[in-house]
């Protein structure tokens, strides 16, 4: 089917409008007057040589006039341009609900509508070149590929997810210029997890394709069943650090139980005990996200946290009278739980030294770190006596700073006791720090040290920590802080990681820069420390006065000063390890290198990370290989990812290590697989991406709950050179898609009139696709952009040869008239 026009397009100024035509035709006319003027006139001119040479004449000049309008015959052609019609189908459950005409299921319905229609879609096809794609869909792994209807569809699926349908389709035909519309057919029941279908219909909107909807079923077809079901289950962060805070949160459909106020109960598998029973009000029907925080076990390891909702009975949690099921109710997921995590005390006075030592441990995110000042003898508050309270704070290390025990005991009598308890069996580690009343009425059992008093004025009866002081108050004498080789190894290191080997002499280098005479930072002073006998402590750094004389390498065991860090291990098992810094203004070294360099910062924040690590027993890394599942808990038509590799010594995972890994299922109840039984059980493809290696998963179909095993081994390097065969473990919950389809049947209509109306679309029911069909067929397909033709063309790029074709008949004619004139005599 085409269009036919006549066109001009004049050049200038016979463009100008209105009066650019008419003065080339004002032009044209006097043109020809005086051509005919001109050779009527000559003495050689006969009649037959003047109409010759004028026909000639004012054919050229027809030929310039017409250059100058330059006509066309437009022919707008508009062929059957190919396009797509989309047309989806739900095959969910609820689509089996008997309720069309004559007690006709709904599927049934529909394949009756869509048989009744194929003649119309087959004309479509034909006569509009129009491609009709028909898809079916429901459940939440929809695939545009694999999702094709036919007529023999089942209604089967366990959720009505109009979003990934939506979804899906869209990235599949985002590309193709003309799709006319997309039809979706069903009851509106969407119950789906995944995006929102508005917001997904919106893109289809955009691009210029109305979405129509045709509802199937009845709005009022059945009265809705009532039920509580626990959807999900998750922990953030996860994983998360021993005696840490982890926000564990359920997401709960209340299902005609809207405004039901219910009883959630948080358990971990490490305790029988709950860790937290806490009242909700379930507002929505889907989505009711309900936050608990608990804190997490004191070891490390894989930790099952389960999660039930329901009302509190006798201790226990039981539905909610009426519910459909009680079987979910409650749901359950995996939390691995490090041991990097540590809890820290400080008790301390306001001075520089705690200001400076707390900003050195809060860079280190891992670290949760309380405070209590104690300036003064005043009452301490609510907040601190809470602190003070040990077992229920569960800290790893406590650091006691310039705080006399007799001062702490004003705060709080049990702090001390408590604390020495808690040092023998379950190893928190204490540290002591110096100032004027530091060391003070300590018992041995917590600090088995002496600090004498060391002042240096009659009628001083506090124990300074300075020497000798100027007519000003101020040091005479400083000191410089050297490390021994423990020391280096433990406290004092600078390169490396922990678990790593050093770089030989780097550590060495930097503490000697440090104590240099001219250039080091020195400390002011320190409090003299008495070693018990016996050599049951270890000295990590020496002290001497270095005012005058030459530096002591660090590095070395020489015993030629005085002891500055001192500490040993003690209690059930020796659990409980303790340090005493004799010094008070270790933050002197961050000046080193400044203001060009951080080398002093780095080394003051690496001496109290590594100082806190060695007193909670985190001085030494965990296995260098690891297997972290994207899914602690997940559906079982769900695919799991799990990112596996091995860490190499500079704290990157090494693509050339080999890594194996095993996932299989844990029955319930029974043991975890044994390493050597590793080698029998079937290993999984490591594939690798851009952000590393992983394994795809996908667990096997099951009416149940299946927990999963997954070990990962590889070759690990340790500390000392030597290769192990590392391995790690982790766990993770594959649960059945519960369908609570047929919680709700009632047909939606509200939902697919906002879904329509959203883009442009028509709200429409079943039986009227048979005429939207034919009004499809009737309508003229939509302006596809394509520029009429023109004939000829006088656009010289599109011309085709015709305009020097048009240049050589100007030439022609012009060259004829002159030639004839010149052969009659006529110039």
């Amino acid at each position: 089917m085409s269009d036919y026009f006549f066109s001009t397009r004049p050049g200038f100024p016979w463009s100008v409008y209105p009066i650019g035509l008419p003065a080339l035709a004002v032009v044209a006319v006097l043109l020809v007057l005086f051509t005919i003027w001109t050779y009527l006139g000559h003495p050689q001119a006969t009649r037959r040589r003047v109409f010759v040479v004028l026909m000639l004449r004012l054919a050229a000049l027809v030929v310039a006039l017409l250059t100058a309008v330059r006509p066309s015959v437009g022919v707008n052609e508009n062929p059957k341009q190919p396009a797509v019609l989309l047309i989806g189908v739900d095959v969910s459950e609820s689509m089996t609900v008997k309720d069309e005409a004559g007690g006709v299921s709904r599927i049934d319905a529909v394949h009756k509508t869509l048989a009744k229609c194929q003649p119309l879609i087959d004309e479509l096809s034909t006569e509009h070149n129009l491609t009709v794609v028909i898809y079916k869909f429901g459940a939440a792994d929809f695939n545009e590929g694999t999702g094709r209807y036919e007529p023999s569809a089942t209604a089967d699926a366990k959720r009505s997810d109009y979003g990934i349908y939506l979804k899906n389709t869209f990235e599949r035909w985002q590309t193709e210029p003309r799709v006319r519309a997309h039809l979706v057919i069903g009851d509106g029941a969407e119950n789906g997890e995944g995006p929102s279908a508005f917001s997904e219909g919106l893109r289809f909107g955009r691009r210029g394709t109305p979405v129509h909807t045709f509802l199937v079923g009845d709005d009022k077809s059945d009265t809705d069943k009532k039920d509580i079901a626990v959807a999900a289950v998750s922990c953030n962060p996860s994983p998360a650090f021993i005696k840490n805070k982890v926000l564990v949160t359920a997401r709960v459909n209340a299902y005609n139980y809207e405004g039901a106020r219910v009883t959630a109960r948080v358990t971990i598998s490490d305790s029988d005990k709950p860790r937290l029973t806490e009242d909700f009000t379930l507002d929505r029907v889907k989505n009711n996200e309900l936050k608990m925080t608990v804190t997490t076990p004191e070891k490390p390891g894989e930790y099952k946290v389960r999660v039930e909702v329901g009302v509190e009975k006798d201790g226990k949690i039981v539905p909610l009278p009426g519910e459909l099921s009680e079987h979910n109710n409650a749901s359950e997921t995996y939390l691995t739980v490090l041991k990097e995590g540590v809890r820290i005390l400080i008790v301390d006075q306001l001075r520089w030294e705690n200001t400076l030592l707390r900003d050195a441990l809060r860079v280190e995110k891992r670290f949760d770190l309380s405070e209590v000042i104690r300036q003064t003898d005043l009452t301490p508050t609510a907040i601190e006596r809470e602190l003070l309270k040990l077992e229920e704070q569960a800290y790893d290390v406590v650091i006691i700073g310039n705080v006399s025990a007799e001062h702490l005991n004003r705060a709080s009598r049990d702090f001390l006791p408590k604390l020495e308890t808690l040092v023998k069996t379950k190893g928190i580690g204490v540290m002591f720090l110096g100032g004027e009343y530091g060391f003070r009425g300590y018992s041995d059992e917590l600090l088995p040290v002496i600090a004498p008093p060391a002042s240096n004025r009659p009628d001083d009866t506090k124990s300074l920590v300075i020497d000798d002081l100027d007519p000003k108050g101020n040091p005479n004498k400083k000191y410089a802080a050297i490390p021994t080789t423990r020391g280096i190894e433990k406290m004092f290191r600078v390169s490396g990681k922990p678990g790593e080997v050093p770089k030989p002499g780097e550590s060495e280098e930097l503490w000697n820069r440090m104590n240099n005479f001219r250039t080091g930072i020195k400390l002011n002073g320190y409090n003299r420390l008495i070693l018990p006998k016996g050599g049951l402590v270890t000295t990590y750094a020496w002290t001497t006065d270095a005012t005058g004389q030459d530096e002591t390498a660090a590095g070395g065991d020489r015993r030629g000063g005085e002891p500055l860090l001192v500490g040993s291990q003690r209690g059930d098992g020796s659990k409980g390890r303790w340090l005493a810094l004799a010094a008070f203004d270790t933050y002197l070294w961050r000046g080193l290198g400044q203001p060009k360099t951080e080398d002093g910062l780095q080394m003051h924040e690496r001496f109290w990370k590594q100082c806190v690590l060695w007193l909670a027993h985190q001085d030494e890394e965990e296995g260098q290989i690891y297997a972290r599942p994207l899914f602690r808990q997940m559906k079982s038509t769900q695919e799991q990812t799990v990112r596996v590799g091995i860490k190499a010594p500079d704290g990157l995972d090494d693509p050339a290590a080999p890594v194996t890994v095993r996932i299989v299922p844990l029955p319930k109840g029974a043991p975890e697989p044994k390493a050597e039984n590793d080698k029998n059980l079937p290993t999984q493809t490591v594939i690798s991406d851009k952000e590393g290696r992983k394994v795809l998963f996908r667990p096997a179909p099951s009416p149940e709950p299946v927990e999963y095993f997954v070990i990962a081994t590889g070759p690990v390097k340790r500390a000392d050179g030597r290769i192990e065969e590392g391995r790690a473990t982790a766990k993770f919950v594959a649960v059945p898609d519960i369908s609570d389809e047929m919680l709700q049947v009632n047909a939606n209509p509200d939902f697919m009139q906002k879904l329509s109306a959203s883009t442009g679309g028509k709200a429409l029911k079943l039986d009227d696709l048979p005429g939207f069909l034919a009004e499809l067929k009737a309508e003229a397909p939509p302006d596809s952009g394509k520029k009429p033709k023109y004939y000829p063309d006088w656009h010289r790029n599109r011309s085709r040869g015709f305009l020097p074709l048009w240049l050589v008949v100007f030439t022609v004619l012009l060259g004829a008239e002159w030639a004839l004139r010149r052969l009659w005599g006529m110039v």
